[in-house]
């Protein structure tokens, strides 16, 4: 665990993240027990929710970062889809600069995953009547999409070590969730706030595990958009001009507590350090516009 967490963290470019869920109904989760084909491609269809929202945001074809991972189980180790996404608050333009995206539109984030993913679920349902008259309630009944949550955003590249770990790469439960056993049955916390248990027989409560194990070579962690293996290139992110001059011109004189202005804008062909003194501040021109 160690060690991937390592990996991962390498790969990660330095800018801001947030850790987005996105789940389905209870209604719905019996419809797709078992099916990882259908699992597979709703964890496409979360990062097709993310990238055509966050272009709307942007105004402009960008392509962030979403390393996922789809877990089928709740605290109870019923089956339960969701998916816990690490993704970048923006992505990279045609022309390679980053652009920033924090705000997100999430009625349309939820409209599109209820679309996509009922979509995806209707190809995998059963053809009984039963299950036809769920996908139909559903389709009604939530009328405002599927739930989409972002748990916490603007995390550095130095806080996810531990998100990561905790999120996105572990099992069903912990052994130390496991607080009862006596050969015939299981007791587990479900609720640590509450402290509530569940008992299981021992053959249950193993049913219950083993059907969340993927079948051989299903990739449960996945990776998106510039950290997909197709365009992966480990490089120095380089913000656009327009985003730097709003992160600079918003900022506060700390004698006057005047926001500051845009006085000069030195270019990065020019060379990385500051302008010297004989270039800007020696004129009065330079500071009276």
């Amino acid at each position: 665990m160690k060690k991937w967490v390592e990996n991962i963290y390498e790969r990660m470019y330095d800018v801001d993240y947030s850790h987005i869920v996105f789940t389905l109904p209870r209604d719905i989760w019996k419809l797709i027990e078992g099916k990882w084909d259908c699992i597979s491609e709703l964890y496409s269809a979360t990062f097709r929710v993310l990238q055509e929202t966050m272009c709307k945001s942007a105004k402009q074809r960008i392509t962030p970062g979403m390393i996922e991972a789809g877990h089928t189980f709740g605290k109870d180790i019923k089956w339960n889809v969701h998916f816990h996404s690490i993704c970048t608050e923006g992505g990279l333009t045609k022309n390679g600069l980053w652009k920033s995206v924090y705000f997100l539109p999430y009625r349309m984030m939820r409209l599109k995953w209820k679309d996509y993913s009922l979509k995806i679920i209707k190809k995998y349902a059963g053809p009984s009547f039963e299950e036809q008259i769920t996908l139909e309630s559903v389709h009604h009944q939530y009328g405002d999409g599927f739930d989409i949550r972002r748990i916490k955003g603007k995390m550095k590249k130095k806080e996810l070590a531990e998100y990561i770990a905790r999120y996105i790469r572990h099992p069903a439960i912990s052994n130390r969730r496991i607080v009862g056993y006596d050969r015939e049955t299981v007791a587990i916390v479900c609720d640590n706030k509450n402290n509530q248990n569940e008992t299981f027989t021992v053959d249950s409560f193993i049913g219950r595990l083993v059907k969340h194990i993927p079948p051989k070579g299903f990739q449960v962690v996945r990776h998106y958009g510039i950290y997909s293996k197709k365009k992966y290139v480990k490089k120095k992110i380089q913000k656009d001009r327009q985003e730097i001059i709003q992160n600079y011109s918003g900022i506060k004189c700390p004698n006057c507590g005047e926001r500051a202005s845009i006085v000069f804008i030195w270019r990065t062909n020019q060379g990385d350090k500051p302008p010297p003194e004989k270039i800007f501040g020696s004129k009065i021109s330079d500071w009276v516009s």
